[in-house]
């Protein structure tokens, strides 16, 4: 069990990680262009990679990583690291979710009717704006859970002149 949960471990994260840096990538090829059906287009990709790949990717990942985190060696209550990278992964999950899946939907609706319409329409860089916003957020706070698994800091207070009465 436990080598098959650390396997959809790794599955979630190349799924998941394979959904965040061609988004970005689009992102930066658009760039600040204004046409409307370039930028549909790009948000049609977009949405694609969001719900086939970064959505399960991240459930996957996340399920996957407390399961191998409950099947080894490390007891959540014992690790501080273990416990914020679940805190961690909770706001990931919401934000990834409820916050930012939704808004790629609304993003690329609005791109839409753009496309339509032969121009950009004014609600969509607000909207884009805060989808980044949000995206960037989930992709920090994923960086910060990462660095916890790898480095697994204790969080422990250094003893003030521990070693100053020691002879």
């Amino acid at each position: 069990m436990k080598k098959t949960t650390k396997l959809l471990h790794l599955i979630g994260l190349v799924m998941f990680f394979g959904g965040i840096l061609p988004s970005i990538v689009m992102n930066s090829v658009v760039g600040t262009n204004a046409d409307a059906v370039l930028i549909y287009h790009q948000r049609l990709f977009v949405s694609a990679i969001t719900w086939a790949l970064t959505i399960p990717g991240m459930w996957i990942q996340i399920v996957a990583g407390c399961l191998t985190a409950l099947a080894g060696k490390y007891r959540p209550l014992e690790h501080r690291w273990l416990i914020a990278k679940f805190v961690l992964a909770v706001l990931i999950l919401i934000n990834g979710t409820f916050v930012l899946a939704p808004l790629v939907s609304q993003v690329t609706s609005i791109a839409e009717q753009s496309a339509l319409q032969g121009h950009l329409l004014p609600t969509y860089m607000p909207l884009k704006k805060q989808e980044d916003m949000y995206g960037i957020a989930n992709f920090l706070m994923l960086v910060i859970a990462f660095i916890l698994a790898i480095y697994r800091p204790s969080f422990r207070r250094a003893q003030q002149g521990a070693h100053a009465d020691r002879p």
